[in-house]
């Protein structure tokens, strides 16, 4: 540097302060050349050089021992860092943009980026795509420099599915107690996002088990609602409102301090079928039981564990960070959730103005749906009936609300109050 001034200060400064906390080292001075009487500093972004008019020198020396000179004629990498990834693990088919931070002296643009398992995730364009379950490392290097991290592919959850239907119900245990707290971490990291504590967090634990989860949870009536002690956490066995996170592992069971069945997390039935090719299972799933079985101990103990429409409406709510007690749907005039918020019977002018919102409720005397995506000409709600958690879109009409007869929804209740704070909200996903 050939100074002119009467002083100058330079600044050496690192965007990334991971990197600073490797072993780099920086000098100036009036040498071409580094050598054993070089003054190294180890590198400070706040650190400055006040320095005179005169020729004087930069060198940077990397965790190698590598020395670089300021009209050195080289062209090298001095680091490479890749950003940690946010999730335990992604669902096929996936896109995460490849965080990375790479220290250059000079032009260097020689980096090679790999992956140990191309089935399971590759790169492209800067992005990780993940295409197979497992885990692959991904690795950025140059010049004997590099960094990996390792991104596990799993199929517990999906991207955007609306095709509720067309999934299975959840009859088998699909995980372990370590791959189940993953899932758990996912959730919680998306309500997070959304906000804890306001709408957007609710409607983030609604759409992910309506929309991620690859299981339809099948329908128990009447799931939780024991009385008989003055604990909140009362259940019977069933996932209940209180559960954080999904309900596939046995340690979900610590907090339950009543049960009628038995202990049994989503999926598990409470009597196993005898049979050996588990027809009878499969009769009671698939509508074998008619409407007059419900609540019966018949058709608790041949369902598998799941939730009752209630259930599932006050799981989304007490995931998303608002706890209203153990409360059945409701209707007119009975207790239940129809008390929240203000209800609104459906009409055409209700259904076709903006009143209507992601995270409000739906029901008519007996049950509950929560809204999950609102747009120009369609409301999509999420609920759960003897078929288990389904998601259905409704065109802004009341024939279409009106489709189901008797079984059709009769009023909105919105929300607005119960919320009061809407988060990082957005009315589709």
């Amino acid at each position: 540097l050939n100074l002119d001034d009467d002083s100058v200060l330079i600044a050496a400064t690192v965007n990334d302060k991971s990197l600073i906390d490797r072993n780099y080292y920086i000098a100036v001075d009036n040498y071409r050349d580094a050598g054993e009487d070089t003054e190294w500093h180890r590198y400070d972004p706040e650190e400055t050089y006040d320095l005179e008019p005169g020729n004087w020198y930069i060198h940077v020396k990397d965790s190698l021992n590598r020395v670089y000179s300021s009209d050195a004629l080289i062209d090298s990498t001095i680091a490479i860092k890749l950003t940690d990834l946010e999730y335990p693990f992604y669902p096929i088919g996936d896109r995460i943009s490849l965080g990375m931070n790479v220290l250059t002296y000079g032009n260097d643009e020689d980096l090679s980026v790999t992956s140990s398992n191309e089935n399971v995730a590759y790169v492209q364009d800067g992005y990780i795509v993940t295409k197979g379950v497992g885990t692959s490392t991904i690795t950025v290097s140059s010049h004997g420099l590099s960094d990996s991290i390792d991104i596990e592919v799993t199929d517990l959850y999906t991207l955007i599915d609306t095709d509720s239907m067309s999934k299975p119900v959840l009859n088998k245990t699909i995980c372990d107690s370590i791959q189940a707290h993953k899932l758990d971490e996912v959730l919680e990291k998306k309500i997070d996002e959304a906000g804890y504590g306001t709408r957007a967090g609710v409607v983030a634990a609604a759409r992910f088990l309506a929309l991620q989860f690859p299981y339809r949870i099948a329908y128990f009536a009447e799931s939780g609602k024991l009385d008989q002690t003055n604990d909140p956490r009362r259940s019977d066995g069933e996932g209940r409102y209180y559960h954080r996170g999904l309900y596939l592992s046995e340690d979900k069971f610590d907090d339950i301090v009543a049960t009628i069945y038995g202990l049994r997390y989503w999926g598990q039935y409470f009597m196993e079928d005898t049979t050996d090719d588990h027809s009878r299972d499969l009769e009671y799933l698939e509508g074998g039981l008619t409407v007059a079985d419900l609540g019966t101990s018949l058709y608790m103990m041949k369902r598998p564990n799941g939730l009752d429409c209630g259930g599932f409406v006050s799981w989304c709510y007490y995931n998303g960070g608002f706890d209203f007690g153990d409360m059945g749907a409701g209707g007119p005039g009975s207790y239940g959730m129809s008390i929240l918020g203000e209800r609104v019977n459906i009409t055409d002018e209700l259904l076709q103005s903006d009143r209507i919102k992601a995270g409000d409720l739906c029901g008519f005397a007996g049950h509950v749906g929560i809204v999950i995506g609102v747009e120009e000409d369609y409301i999509w709600i999420a609920d759960t009936i003897r078929s288990g958690t389904k998601v259905a879109r409704y065109e802004r009409n009341t024939d279409s609300f009106s489709r189901l007869g008797e079984d059709s929804f009769q009023y909105f209740m919105l929300m607005d109050d119960e919320y009061v704070n809407d988060g990082n909200y957005t009315p589709m996903w």
